[in-house]
């Protein structure tokens, strides 16, 4: 691949990695402010084992019901403040991180613009990216859930143990990913100084 090309796509994957940042910053501005704003949406998956009645949906064919084990979209009319604000810990959290992983990568790319990145500081810029998606992903993944199970709490008439529905599997995989890339380049950093030292 020749040195343009290779430009080109550093180019491309850097102002992708910024676009990604600031739509992620404004959207979450967005919805902070539109969270403290009375009568705003708010959604929340409820269990079917919570609900009652569910064996009298009506515009289904013969044979079909609704999952037992599933889960049922609803929208609060007139939500609380305190409604509101659980259903912004269910998505604020996320947009955070996924901006601050986009303006790492950012950072990096730029620095692999305009130097030579295969160096040891990028590898290690990597795994601490990789670290950050995972540890932090993990915790927004909690928050995310406990908010889910207040929310759920305010708006179902009997308590339930709220089971989380959802896996936090896709932040663990894409935090490896980045860690694996990190060390693979600084073995091949490693790899090249021993190179260089017998040359």
């Amino acid at each position: 691949m020749s040195e343009n090309r290779i430009r080109s796509w550093l180019r491309w994957l850097r102002a992708t990695a910024t676009f990604v940042f600031i739509a992620a910053l404004c959207l979450a501005v967005a919805l902070l402010v539109i969270a403290f704003i009375p009568g705003s949406p708010v959604t929340q998956e409820l269990p079917a084992t919570a609900l009652t009645g569910l064996d009298q949906v009506r515009g289904i064919t013969a044979g079909v019901a609704v999952d037992p084990s599933g889960w049922i979209p609803f929208s609060v009319h007139d939500p609380s403040l305190a409604q509101r604000l659980l259903y912004l810990l269910t998505v604020l959290p996320g947009l955070a991180v996924i901006a601050e992983i986009a303006r790492r990568m950012a950072n990096l790319l730029r620095h692999a613009q305009g130097s030579d990145p295969f160096t040891g500081s990028t590898a290690q810029a990597l795994v601490a990216v990789g670290k950050l998606t995972v540890i932090a992903g993990l915790g927004t993944w909690l928050l995310s859930q406990a908010a889910q199970a207040a929310l759920s709490g305010t708006m179902l008439t009997s308590s339930v143990t709220f089971k989380p529905h959802q896996s936090p599997l896709g932040w663990i995989a894409v935090g490896l990913i980045f860690v694996a890339i990190g060390r693979i380049l600084d073995r091949g950093v490693a790899m090249r100084a021993e190179l260089d030292s017998v040359i």
